[in-house]
């Protein structure tokens, strides 16, 4: 029979077990992980004398064999560090006693002594900033966001703007124009990936090209096992400054040109539901590799595909690939001082379609930061919009691509390369 002292600390434990699942639900982080604690504080809740071995964890949580090869797939180890770190967070957010999984056993224990030492891990690269607190992170990038947004709405609703309405009758803007319901105005955000040094601490985050979500690292790491004890997810998003001010144009290019005089809402695309992708009138603002939410939507109508790369652009009909590249200048051999200049190179991507619940679609996007301001002003110049209507013949649904030269900090000039139909299945270049 129980003690009291034991009563006491599994009340205390499943207290405690109790907030941090709360804690790892409401990240909406994968199941997984829960799933395992689950397993973890069932075993310790039973007074379990033994441990339970990785063969054990693989068969209980992850539905392997009897015969799958732990020494060969980390797996489990993968995820139990991820487990670790997140008790980690959570112990030094939250005070109190502290849950742990003690090195070299898979164990959950409570203590309120000094926290347990962190799993090694090999360093994936070398830190680029001191090592600072998760939730820390997430704060100031959600103040940043939400600040430059709302700065940049005062700043351009606090002014008289000179938008004419009448580009709400071009060919790209009427759709969302003369709608009666209003449109949601999704501002693309960088997913950045979370990586730890030897010490099992957080050292840098970094962007993948191949990762742009949670759910995307969970299926990155199930086919990179050796990655596991290196990359982790913190749930944290950048808004680039030039699509906050983006957005914060737009937000008032359209209520300029409604009847209504409505002003849309902005959302970052990390935050947009699958139901509010399929019932929204859409203006989707951002680098057009990083489409998170509204891949699958633009992607099935394009002919275009993000590149292997963050600055590349495919183009599927021709297979030709279109690569930003920045200005530079060189000094030139024999000669005082003489300057080889090379142009810089980025590509502007726009497009207008209906989506399959019959609700509007805008896309502004570009390979880089210029390419999508000359984008967002380029949609808000009512002569480039006419021309671009009289080059696809009254088409309502089309997508085009730009080619803007630059030389230092200055845009040289923007050039219409593409213009052509978007149908659900591309067949021929234009």
């Amino acid at each position: 029979m129980p003690s009291d002292h034991s009563t006491d600390a599994d009340a205390l434990l499943a207290a405690r077990a109790s907030q941090f699942r709360t804690m790892l639900q409401s990240e909406s982080r994968s199941t997984t992980l829960i799933q395992l604690f689950d397993f973890l504080l069932d075993r310790a809740q039973d007074h379990d004398t033994r441990s339970p071995k990785e063969i054990e964890i693989a068969m209980a949580v992850f539905g392997k064999s009897a015969t799958f090869d732990t020494s060969q797939d980390s797996l489990v180890r993968g995820h139990m560090h991820r487990l670790r770190q997140r008790l980690d967070s959570f112990n030094a957010e939250s005070g109190g006693p502290r849950m742990y999984i003690p090195r070299g056993v898979y164990r959950l224990m409570l203590s309120d002594g000094l926290e347990d030492p962190a799993i090694e891990a090999p360093l994936l690269s070398e830190p680029d900033s001191p090592p600072t607190r998760s939730v820390a992170w997430r704060v100031i990038a959600i103040v940043i966001a939400t600040s430059v947004l709302l700065w940049a709405s005062l700043l351009i609703f606090g002014q008289d703007s000179p938008i004419r309405s009448s580009l709400g009758q071009t060919a790209f803007w009427k759709p969302i124009a003369a709608h009666k319901r209003m449109p949601l105005i999704v501002v693309g955000d960088f997913y950045l990936v979370s990586q730890s040094g030897p010490d099992g601490k957080t050292r840098r985050l970094a962007m993948h090209p191949k990762i742009h979500s949670s759910r995307d690292l969970d299926n990155y790491l199930t086919l990179h096992p050796d990655q596991y004890a290196r990359l982790d997810d913190r749930d944290i998003h950048r808004v680039p400054a030039v699509a906050a001010t983006g957005a914060a144009s737009i937000l008032s290019l359209v209520s300029a040109m409604r009847s209504d005089r409505g002003v849309p809402d902005i959302i970052p695309v990390s935050k947009i539901s699958q139901e509010r992708i399929a019932s929204s009138n859409i203006i989707y603002i951002e680098h057009f590799p990083q489409l998170g939410m509204l891949r699958l939507p633009i992607l099935q109508m394009s002919g275009f595909a993000p590149g292997e790369n963050f600055d590349e652009l495919k183009d599927l009909r021709s297979g030709k690939l279109f690569k930003a590249r920045r200005a530079t200048a060189a000094e030139a051999p024999d000669a005082p001082r003489p300057v080889v200049q090379t142009y810089g190179h980025d590509y502007g991507y726009i497009a207008v379609y209906t989506g399959p619940f019959g609700n509007p679609i805008i896309v502004i996007s570009g390979l880089e930061d210029t390419a999508l301001y000359q984008m967002i002003k380029l949609v808000s110049d009512e002569r480039e919009m006419d021309l671009l209507t009289q080059r696809m013949h009254g088409t309502e649904a089309f997508e085009a691509l730009y080619h803007i030269r630059t030389v230092g900090d200055l845009i040289l000039d923007t050039k219409l390369l593409i213009a052509r139909p978007l149908t659900p299945e591309p067949s021929t270049a234009s």
